[in-house]
């Protein structure tokens, strides 16, 4: 595959700060592209950080909040207006798909009259995506049961669905959290894993700074950081190597890692 790197297009959590647009990642590698999460500002950074957003092959979307989720629409018209021709596939949760070809109409962005074929593909439980020598899988959380009273006392229909991706490059594991409801929900898939990035606003902190220490994760980066947290990166980092975490940082928009 040669080189590969991960650019942090926002690293915010669902509350808008003056410094972080929402949750998006860029995954560069010689051959192919692709963004985790798509929250808004996706397209603004993606130009901050001199990338071209018709370099973007396909796009993973965690969950249907509208931090992670929010900026794919202006995304595509971006495209739209730098006409692509290029395919573009989007990842979504399953129960995402008819809202988002919806909103699309809504907006006046018909698919139909795009300089490009879009194409929108269902994430379910199992979901697993191979291109070249790399994978990656999603795995269920439980970040969105908190809504099951509300969908049952409102009849509604959806189904909940939020995921973890897991990816898999020669030689290299690395876990994205996307949103969780609890340091659990990553128990099952961090084995092994070269970096962790996971969110610090929903699972108890204590508990996810000690699944680290009680796992073999080599490094770990926390995004998705709230207002609140700002000021105590350097309290949190001390903490951490006190538990013998000793490769753990917090991201920022434009951080870049090589993998």
């Amino acid at each position: 595959m040669g080189r590969a790197s991960l650019t942090f297009l926002g690293s915010s959590s669902g509350m808008p700060s003056p410094a972080r647009f929402c949750s998006s990642l860029f995954f560069q590698t010689d051959r192919l592209n692709f963004l985790l999460d798509c929250g808004e500002g996706t397209s603004f950074s993606l130009l901050r950080n001199r990338i071209d957003p018709l370099l973007v092959d396909s796009v993973f979307v965690s969950h249907a909040h509208v931090d992670h989720v929010g900026g794919l629409f202006l995304l595509i018209q971006t495209m739209y207006l730098l006409h692509r021709r290029t395919p573009l596939d989007v990842y979504v949760p399953e129960e995402a798909i008819p809202g988002v070809r919806q909103f699309l109409n809504t907006c006046y962005l018909f698919p139909e009259k795009l300089t490009f074929k879009l194409s929108f593909l269902p994430i379910t439980s199992g979901f697993r995506f191979e291109a070249q020598d790399l994978s990656l899988e999603a795995h269920p959380n439980r970040h969105l049961t908190a809504n099951e009273r509300t969908l049952t006392e409102l009849k509604l229909g959806n189904r909940m669905q939020s995921f973890s991706f897991v990816l898999q490059l020669p030689g290299k594991k690395i876990v994205y959290s996307g949103d969780i409801e609890s340091a659990e929900d990553l128990a099952e898939i961090v084995t092994g894993a070269d970096i962790l990035i996971t969110e610090c606003v929903h699972p108890n902190l204590a508990e996810l700074l000690s699944l680290m220490a009680n796992s073999d994760v080599k490094s770990a980066i926390l995004t998705h950081i709230p207002p609140e947290l700002e000021d105590k990166q350097g309290e949190i980092l001390q903490k951490a190597e006190k538990m013998g975490i000793e490769r753990l940082s917090f991201s920022s928009d434009g951080l870049r890692v090589e993998l």
